[in-house]
């Protein structure tokens, strides 16, 4: 029983999950865009991303109002349930140069100095470019902590 639990999850987001995006959507935010765990809207100048990712959640708590060289600041975590949050971070703009410029080595080093374990690995070690944004002065910034 629990399989078809887990399948159902994946198949129809739980109604918790569909209120924290319609709360999002009444207040007039814009979606930016969805991925494994969630998605992104756009509210006045900050992202807000829906997400059930736990380590996820946990991650964000972790560094929430820290500033990071890499990591995209997040301004708050609300945290429905341990498998649901809402996380608030700064809007940034794709990234634009060579995916081989991204400093993985150096954003793994950081994300160890702050106790985070961001995936940003694809298929084969390419890094996953989806994840990648940069900030308005061209400075690489990961936005799935």
């Amino acid at each position: 029983m629990k399989l078809l639990s887990i399948i159902k999850e994946i198949l129809s987001p739980s109604q918790e999950y569909q209120d924290a995006v319609e709360s999002i959507k009444q207040q007039g935010g814009k979606f930016l865009g969805s991925g494994d765990y969630g998605a992104a809207f756009l509210l006045g100048d900050k992202v807000l991303k829906v997400t059930t990712d736990g380590e996820e959640i946990e991650d964000a708590k972790q560094i929430k109002q820290v500033r990071t060289k890499y990591f995209a600041y997040i301004y708050d975590v609300e945290e429905i349930n341990p498998k649901l949050a809402i996380i608030t971070m700064e809007n940034l703009e794709p990234y634009t140069a060579s995916p081989n410029t991204v400093p993985i080595e150096d954003i793994y080093d950081e994300a160890e100095t702050l106790g985070i374990y961001p995936d940003l690995e694809g298929p084969g070690g390419s890094v996953k470019m989806d994840n990648v944004m940069q900030d308005r002065t061209g400075k690489v910034k990961i936005i799935d902590v």
